[in-house]
């Protein structure tokens, strides 16, 4: 059997929250159907494997980014004209659960489409796809597809992974490249995972943009076909570790990291040659998790994660694109997992999150400088009733409220406190597949409370 790894939520709302509980509890107590059905305890746990994944996307796909790869707006774009005051509420409400992520970066095979409503027109959503095969002598091989359509990416990502076992299966080597339609943004990554009793520790080195120089310098391309150049005069690699530790039968640990070489590029113009600028950059994450299970049935855990972007732009042609931007993201947190029966559960989890931009410019008489944080505290817990085959529900309160410190404001910054009740019905097809849908009802006096507040659903397929 192939192991493949690719890294060692007023007044009101108790009351209708009772009322839609009691209402889910009869719905799955009074069925013979459901309590016929085998019941399905799935292991307790989380992971940040999610969060580190879009954190290295973030960087290696640089033109995956809602404004693309030379905007003004930065690395990692985390503000919007299109976004509302709930925009960071519907992506709480629309994403995975705790175990569902788990499960997902455990398997080799599978496929997983979740969206939902952000507006009257336009849906938020994400797909992701992955197969792997034994190739033999310890060789694997997979390939993986993430697509994306948010208001901060527009990504459709393919990555090819090869891999080698050495030393008995002890470790593995490992080859990781982007295949995209733009010849210049291809990455390529080299690794090396380190296997024992007490985890897996993985060390890679990247090369981003690896063919940029020698299509855009040496083969050139014409104006008809990029209306822009770039040009690296310091090439950006990243160095990366992760590490899955367990050092008891009860305590699990993950580490995440990765830095970016100083880089410089610059930007020109194919038709006019006083168009453009020049850029450096500097990236970097880190984030870390520790859980605690007492049982196979509970887990509590605490996590933190922080990522950095710097851009310092020079133009001096024109004023308003010269300046120096950074932007950060804190995030602490903690959760908890328990299953009480073979078929009810519940997961919570709460957040603290810090968002910070700070935009300085060497003439301030044309265009301000910005110096903007927002403060958020963030949350859900899900009580959900779930058969190893057949009828899955689940009911979920979350919340997001936002502060915003100091005079600036940028657009989709928003201080504001929403608070919803989801609720999610759904089928279970043992360990294979998962189709979901549910509504949002609002709890935070939008309108009449509770009051129909977006729809969504998800599907995930295993092989």
């Amino acid at each position: 059997m192939l192991t493949w790894r690719l890294m060692p939520g007023e007044r009101h709302t108790l009351w209708h929250g009772r009322q839609l509980c009691i209402a889910l509890l009869l719905l799955a107590g009074g069925s013979r159907v459901l309590l016929a059905q085998s019941g399905y305890t799935p292991p307790a746990h989380a992971t940040l494997r999610g969060w580190e994944e879009q954190a290295r996307l973030a960087i290696f796909d640089r033109s995956g980014s809602y404004f693309g790869r030379t905007s003004d707006r930065g690395i990692l774009q985390r503000f919007n004209e299109r976004m509302d005051s709930e925009y960071h509420l519907d992506l709480i409400s629309f994403d995975l659960s705790l175990s569902e992520v788990y499960d997902w970066y455990r398997r080799d095979n599978g496929a997983r489409v979740w969206a939902g409503s952000i507006n009257h027109l336009q849906l938020v959503q994400r797909a992701e796809f992955k197969a792997a095969v034994g190739l033999g002598d310890g060789w694997a091989a997979a390939a993986s597809f993430n697509h994306q359509e948010t208001l901060e990416t527009r990504r459709s990502l393919v990555q090819l992974h090869f891999r080698k076992r050495l030393l008995d299966g002890r470790a593995q080597a490992f080859l990781l490249g982007t295949a995209k339609a733009q010849k210049p943004e291809t990455d390529l990554e080299l690794g090396f995972t380190w296997s024992s009793r007490l985890g897996d520790l993985t060390v890679a080195i990247a090369a981003l943009d690896l063919f940029s120089d020698f299509i855009y310098q040496s083969l050139e391309v014409a104006a008809g076909l990029a209306d822009t150049a770039l040009d690296y005069t310091a090439h950006p690699y990243t160095a990366r570790v992760a590490l899955e530790l367990s050092p008891s039968r009860h305590l699990r640990a993950e580490a995440y990291a990765l830095a970016m070489s100083p880089t410089t590029v610059e930007a020109q113009s194919q038709t006019d040659p006083e168009e453009g600028f020049r850029q450096d950059e500097r990236y970097a994450y880190a984030g870390g998790l520790l859980e605690w299970t007492p049982s196979r049935r509970t887990a509590l855990g605490g996590f933190g994660t922080w990522v950095r972007a710097r851009l310092v732009r020079s133009q001096q042609r024109s004023p308003e694109d010269d300046f120096d931007l950074t932007e950060q993201t804190w995030r602490l947190g903690l959760y908890a997992i328990h299953r009480f029966w073979d078929r009810f559960s519940t997961e919570a989890w709460l957040a603290r999150v810090w968002r910070t931009e700070d935009r300085l410019r060497p003439d301030t008489t044309v265009v301000p400088n910005i110096n903007y944080e927002d403060r958020a505290w963030e949350g859900s817990g899900i009580f959900a009733y779930r058969a190893y085959r057949g009828f899955r529900a689940e009911l979920a309160l979350e919340f997001a409220a936002r502060d915003l410190l100091g005079p600036d404001r940028l657009p989709g910054g928003f201080e504001a406190e929403h608070s919803r009740l989801r609720l999610d019905l759904g089928w279970h097809f043992g360990q294979r597949a998962l189709v979901m849908l549910g509504v949002n009802l609002d709890l935070d006096g939008d309108g009449k409370a509770p009051n129909f507040d977006g729809g969504h659903g998800r599907c995930i397929l295993y092989w």
